[in-house]
């Protein structure tokens, strides 16, 4: 921990270094024009390395001021691709993770930055700390409308956050976008030029309410967007409500439930359909069992077939199934080795992916194709 002269100011470095081995493979599944043959691709794997600064400064009153740097880094190639809508080529974003500034006090915490939200609100029953971020299907297929993923897959940037203090239990969260689905690739943000009668009207607005107490966890996360644009109902318009409850055992064994309703405008709607958006239903029960320094872990998932206008598209045989299984071992409080494997398999037209693939760097599957990873790594954390 570094003291700044002369500002009282307390700084900390903290963040985690996560890497392994994968073996990714597409299937021909239930594709309607499979490839010809189908290889294995086998990759050192960087999991969202990073480095966090840090600090606080007592301004009285209690009330404290308070920053966060979050840097992402990838431990297999070197440098940074970090960005709110997906992998970069020539960009290195200092602060590509969860960066902020703000005040904090008893009536809680309030943020100025780019932010997780919404779309990890299932993090508390699917944890893991060895696993890849494809094995987290609760931000995989569970937080996508037929591969188009919601809340961005990875931070909002333009927030303004306000998370409670805990109370018996019990916190929450309120957060607003000016501009949710900003590109980085760009010079600024973009909250729209404020001519004619729709632009600038776009952003995000989500609520999350958690109680943790004990052996019971539950949560509940609404997610609105919309992007800038001169209609009033604009294409990429997103909605989304996750519920979530786990309960752990005395003898170390967690059970969850996850469902998430969500639904995105992938389309102008034809006339007929009216100005509703395209929407599905996703269930995930995730397990784990502690015993000792070993943690398994069990993950099963189906998501609904597509429902609504669905841009004139098809909503036949767009469900999916997932599942994910593994195995770590805490070789210290700070390191953790494991080995995982999870797969999704895709109905005709659907087109369910892991979580994070273009930043891992995975080949994306087309409609009816299944995919699937072993992978095998560590992670240390300071």
């Amino acid at each position: 921990m570094l003291a700044a002269p002369g500002a009282l100011a307390q700084i900390t470095i903290s963040g985690q270094i996560k890497d392994g081995f994968e073996m990714y493979k597409l299937g021909a599944g239930n594709a309607a024009t499979p490839a010809a043959s189908y290889h294995y691709e086998p990759r050192v794997s960087d999991q969202s390395s990073r480095i966090i600064f840090s600090g606080t400064q007592d301004l009285g009153g209690g009330t404290r001021a308070w920053f966060q740097l979050d840097s992402r880094f990838q431990s297999d190639v070197g440098g940074s691709t970090q960005t709110n809508v997906g992998a970069t080529t020539g960009i290195n974003l200092w602060a590509g993770g969860n960066t902020g500034v703000g005040l904090a006090g008893n009536w809680g915490k309030l943020t100025i930055g780019r932010w997780d939200l919404h779309y990890l609100e299932f993090i508390p029953i699917e944890f893991g700390y060895a696993g890849s971020l494809q094995d987290l299907l609760g931000a995989g297929p569970m937080a996508q409308v037929n591969g188009s993923v919601i809340a961005n897959g990875t931070r909002t940037p333009n927030v303004i956050m306000w998370d409670s203090a805990n109370m018996g239990g019990v916190t929450a969260r309120v957060a607003y976008s000016t501009a949710f689905a900003t590109n980085l690739t760009g010079v600024s943000s973009n909250e729209g030029s404020g001519k004619g009668a729709n632009n600038s009207n776009g952003g995000a607005l989500t609520a999350a309410v958690r109680y943790a107490r004990g052996p019971l966890g539950l949560g509940a996360s609404y997610w609105t967007a919309k992007p800038e644009a001169a209609t009033s109902s604009p294409i990429g318009e997103q909605r989304s409500l996750r519920l979530w409850g786990g309960y752990t055992l005395p003898m170390g064994l967690k059970v969850g439930l996850g469902f998430d309703n969500s639904q995105r405008r992938v389309g102008a709607s034809p006339a007929n359909e009216g100005d509703s958006l395209t929407k599905r239903n996703a269930f995930m029960v995730p397990a784990s069992y502690v015993f000792g320094s070993h943690t398994a872990f069990l993950t099963l998932v189906k998501v609904g077939k597509l429902s609504g206008p669905n841009g004139g598209g098809a909503t036949d045989s767009t469900d999916a199934t997932a599942y994910a299984l593994g195995w770590e071992y805490a070789l210290s409080k700070l390191a953790t080795f494991g080995v995982f494997y999870a797969k999704i398999d895709n109905k005709a037209n659907a087109a369910y992916q892991f979580f994070s693939l273009s930043a891992n760097g995975g080949t994306i599957p087309a409609a009816g194709e299944s995919s699937a990873q072993l992978y095998t790594g560590f992670s240390y954390r300071f």
